[in-house]
Order: structure tokens, then sequence, then C-alpha cells
């Protein structure tokens, strides 16, 4: 469940259900561990799949609210079931509906994603429980009766739901959204601010000039930093799950924000410019005594080949890199495999 979900969960003011994607044979629209929130009226946030099934989520949804209870459905998307309806993905989704009764362990799980910590979110759906259990080993509120610890602590080491048929449990991990940096807050670093959030990145904007980070150019949400490169670097809270772009105005602010990058860790590093530009910074870097390999891991030129042009373009380009990354279908580093950076 995403921060924003559990946000939107927390913020409304009459009865929800809650549904979540449990498990997924074949092919499926929606991946286990995706969530929807739905009250009396139909849809809030989120979605299990969209068309026909999602449409009997729906309606199982308006009956757990009535009724109180959870259930758990079966979404075919092949067979009788599919037939008319565009369905064509092939598989089944098990969906569990449950009308949210406490939102204490909610609240827990929203404090928790808010300070960067990961916990796991374990669902009884026979009775609706749920109950959070944080790095540490504890749980708010208390364990629900037959929850399994190990398989709790599976879910948060893996960062995968864990679906459990004999016990009745569903463990679900919550991972704090993905911190994003973006070094300039020029055309392009503006373009990507505001796309990235929508695909679940913590935006943070950096720039040297005042003018470039007013609140006005960013949407709500967007965190700015202001200052020398190298300091905002320095400054800001890296960590294995940070992605950072390098997007500034010219190439010395380029090197001071690369020569910065490269000394601390994360998941993801990136650098506009073109072939030039990038072969005269490489050197310097390599010349100033950085680590070959950590500098060949940096992705430039930087985002996936669509021939983008202007800010918009790169913007979708770049943040399209950063999903495959997030998604283990994008390794590549300075090879940059023939793409270009107009810089």
């Amino acid at each position: 469940m995403s921060l924003s979900l559990l946000e939107t969960l927390l913020a409304a003011r009459g009865p929800v259900a809650l549904c979540t994607v449990m498990q997924v044979k074949g092919s499926a629209p929606r991946h286990a561990g995706s969530w929807m929130l739905a009250d009396a009226t139909g849809l809030v946030a989120g979605s299990v799949g969209g068309g026909k099934g999602e449409a009997k989520v729906l309606a199982a949804c308006r009956d757990a609210l009535a009724d109180g209870k959870a259930r758990v459905l079966e979404v075919e998307m092949q067979g009788t079931e599919a037939e008319g309806a565009d369905m064509v993905c092939g598989g089944t989704s098990r969906v569990l509906v449950e009308p949210v009764a406490s939102r204490a362990a909610f609240e827990a799980a929203r404090e928790l994603l808010f300070r960067g910590e990961r916990a796991v979110l374990a669902h009884r759906y026979a009775t609706g429980e749920s109950a959070v259990l944080d790095g540490s080993g504890s749980w708010v509120p208390a364990a629900p009766e037959g929850v399994d610890p190990e398989a709790a602590r599976h879910a948060l080491e893996h960062g995968k739901p864990l679906f459990s048929p004999e016990s009745g449990f569903f463990y679900d991990p919550l991972l704090p959204p993905e911190k994003l940096l973006i070094l300039g807050g020029g055309h392009v670093g503006r373009a990507i601010a505001a796309l990235a959030p929508a695909l679940g990145f913590a935006v943070t904007v950096a720039d040297d000039r005042e003018e470039f980070l007013l609140p006005e150019r960013f949407p709500a949400g967007v965190a700015t930093l202001c200052g020398p490169y190298a300091e905002v670097v320095d400054r800001f809270p890296f960590d294995a799950a940070t992605y950072v772009v390098i997007v500034t105005r010219g190439h010395l602010a380029d090197l001071e924000s690369l020569r910065a990058v490269l000394a601390k860790g994360w998941r993801y590093a990136g650098l506009i410019g073109s072939k030039r530009k990038v072969r005269l910074l490489t050197e310097q870097v390599l010349a100033d005594g950085f680590d070959r390999a950590k500098v060949e891991s940096v992705h430039t030129p930087i985002g996936l080949d669509i021939g983008a042009e202007t800010p918009e373009e790169l913007a979708v380009s770049i943040v399209g890199e950063l999903v495959a990354v997030r998604r283990g279908v994008a390794h590549a580093g300075l090879s940059g495999r023939g793409k270009r950076n107009a810089s």
C-alpha cells in the first residue's frame, strides 16, 4: 500500500472497504499487493485491474460495507466470466475485500512510512483484523491470534506480499516512497518533478538559485533545497533506495554534482548530457580517483531512447528509466546504448 493511499483511507469520513490483490495465477492486469479503496458510492482510489473484474470487486465492497464481513473473490480473466468483456489476460486474481473496522493499524503504518521505515501489514481476512509489524519486531496493535511472525518477517525482508491460506492471513510489505533527488530546477528538472510523484516517488528538487525553487513552479508535496550542489547532496538523506538525476544548467555544476553523488550510495544515478560532455566529465572524475565501476554505473546519456527533444519528452524518457530500474529491467550505465541527450 502506498503512502498516498494510506492518507486517502485515513482521511475518509465514512465507512470504506479495502481491496487487496492477494494472489495472481497466470496473466492479470494487476500484481499481488495491488490495492483499491472504495466506499458505498464506488471507487475512491487505487485499482485492482479495471473493467468487468473491478466492477465485480466494487459490488463486493458494497456488500462488505452492508454486512461488515470480509470476503475473498476469484476474478477470472478467462472462460465464461471473461466472455464478451474484453478480458483477455487469461489469468485469475484472488482479491481480499474487507471493511475497515479499525484504523489503528493503518495509522501506525502511516507513521512508519513517514519516518522512512519498512513495515508489514498483516490481515486476517476472516475477521477483518489488521496489525502492523515494524522492523524491530513490534506489533501495533497487538498481533492477531494465529499470526505467523516468520511469514511476516519474510514479507518484510523480501518486500513481496505473502498469502497464507492455511492460517487465513495475508502479509503485505509496506515500503517507504522511493526518494528522487533532482539536481537542477530548470526546464527538465521541473518537468521531471511534475511527472515523478504520480509514479510514487518522493521528490526533492535542488538548485543553487532561489528563483528556480519557487513553490508555484512545482506540484504540492515536492520539496526543495537551495544551496551549492555539493552541500545539498551532502545534506540529503541518501540510502540504497535513493534515485538522483543530474540536470543542472552547465558543465561546472554537473561536475560538482557528479563528484558529490559519487561519494554517496544510491539505487540509481543519471546524468544528462551529450557524448562529448559525458566523456569529459568521466575523465575528470576518474582523474579525481573515483572508482571506475561506480562511475560507469551512472546512467548517461540519461533516460530511455524514445527520441525525446522537449523538456516534457525528456522527463517521460527519464522517469521511464527510473521505473525500468525499479522493476529490474534497466541496468546499463555509461554505455548509453546509443542514446543521446542534447546538452
